[in-house]
């Protein structure tokens, strides 16, 4: 049995590395160097804490208060796209309580395997930076602080080990001396876990490397249906054929399905981030700043910052203001730290997005021997070892039927 994986991003390798451990032959395709795109780009977080999707009530309202902010930390670029439109509705519909507790319970049982699975990738040899440290969430505003507290308590039902606890300003001046008195409160959750992401993805590729699969790199491939009604791949002029296609393309993905007339809703969300140097009185451990939405990640090197989520289409190019957007809501959380009196570079990276916040793993409808995995928000890293198992129990007969409906491609 063949299986061409297109896409070497952290979802891609973890669907080939699955995939082989199963005795199935793999090539993976993609044009360029695997984790080079927003699988390296991101806050490296294994997060089962924050296993929500993004369609929340209030997120499009905030959405449209933001829109005269250049440095908005959720913003939307106007487009009159038919399938843009009809995904932004989409959207909207999903911001509702019912449907964001519905889609918090799935995201939490996709998580509930992760911590483990990382760990089993460890044992098996692939090596990457990662660290335990508790995660704390910092709100500026009590009623924030609250409602992400119900969230914890769904989480906690549904993740083994995981723990929790709410931290006054007390608590705060005495255990994180460098947050400022603005701050009202903290979540600190136990049971999360950081990593570099280059690193993940360097591994993870080793590995598969490793075991056998094979890699053409370098140039895009392409989707092509064949007389026979199958459907084969193209790369550079060769044609290749297999008995399973996996399209873990993130937001390229219908691109790649565009050759077989077939579409997914998926549209580009892109964020920003810096990577800083260490300073003495820095952050020791991940901190999330809840109402800039941004992410700080102390690594072993450098400290990364991560934030924004704009909607406007696939676009690659830095936007100076937005990017700066993280770093000017520092000060309202922070005391002096960080030192910026050397500017640091921005980097982005486009998180591939779903009108519901899940993602989307599975056949196709009309061609089941295509299977789809993409959609993951920012949850990419943290949900790829799960999904990669997903996909090879789905691309050899043995997939289980839970949540399998909620994950289906034509769900909309």
């Amino acid at each position: 049995m063949r299986t061409i994986v297109i896409g070497a991003g952290a979802i891609g390798l973890s669907a080939a590395y699955y995939l082989r451990k199963n005795g199935v032959e793999v090539t993976v395709v993609d044009p360029a160097p695997p984790g080079s795109k927003a699988s390296s780009h991101n806050a490296g977080w294994i997060v089962p804490s924050m296993s929500a999707p993004v369609p929340a009530p209030g997120m499009m309202l905030q959405a449209l208060r933001w829109m005269l902010r250049r440095d908005s930390p959720l913003y939307v670029t106007p487009t009159f796209s038919p399938q843009f439109v009809r995904f932004m509705a989409l959207m909207l519909r999903n911001c509702t309580t019912a449907r964001f507790e519905a889609g918090l319970h799935v995201l939490s049982d996709l998580s509930a395997e992760t911590l483990q699975l990382f760990d089993d990738l460890a044992a098996d040899g692939i090596r990457f930076e990662t660290h335990a440290d508790p995660l704390t969430m910092l709100f500026q505003e009590p009623q924030k602080l609250e409602a992400h507290a119900v969230e914890l308590e769904t989480v906690a039902e549904r993740i083994p080990g995981f723990s929790w606890r709410a931290l006054d300003r007390q608590d705060l001046a005495r255990e994180m001396p460098l947050v400022s008195g603005g701050v009202a409160g903290g979540l600190q959750s136990f049971g999360d876990r950081s990593l570099d992401p280059a690193s993940f993805t360097a591994g993870l590729a080793a590995a598969c490397t490793r075991d056998g699969v094979e890699f053409r790199l370098g140039r895009p491939a392409a989707l092509q249906q064949e007389p026979d009604s199958s459907v084969s791949v193209v790369v550079d002029g060769e044609v290749l054929h297999a008995d399973r296609i996996v399209v873990a393309a993130g937001v390229w993905t219908n691109r790649v399905l565009a050759g077989i007339h077939e579409k997914v809703a998926v549209q580009a969300g892109k964020g920003y981030g810096y990577d800083l140097p260490l300073q003495p009185d820095g952050p020791t451990h991940p901190l999330y700043l809840a109402e800039a939405k941004v992410a700080i990640t102390p690594l072993d090197t450098k400290v990364r910052i991560s934030g924004t989520m704009g909607f406007g289409g696939i676009d690659e190019r830095i936007n100076s203001v937005r990017a700066g957007g993280i770093l000017t809501s520092l000060p309202s959380y922070f005391t002096a730290w960080p030192d910026l009196s050397e500017k640091p570079q921005p980097w982005t990276g486009l998180r591939p997005m779903t009108p519901d916040g899940l993602p989307i793993i599975g056949p196709l409808r009309r061609r089941p021997h295509v299977l789809v995995a993409t959609g993951h928000a920012m949850l990419g890293i943290s949900l790829a070892p799960p999904t990669g198992r997903l996909i090879a129990e789905m691309a050899t007969g043995h997939a289980p039927g839970r949540h399998r409906a909620s994950l289906a491609a034509d769900r909309f």
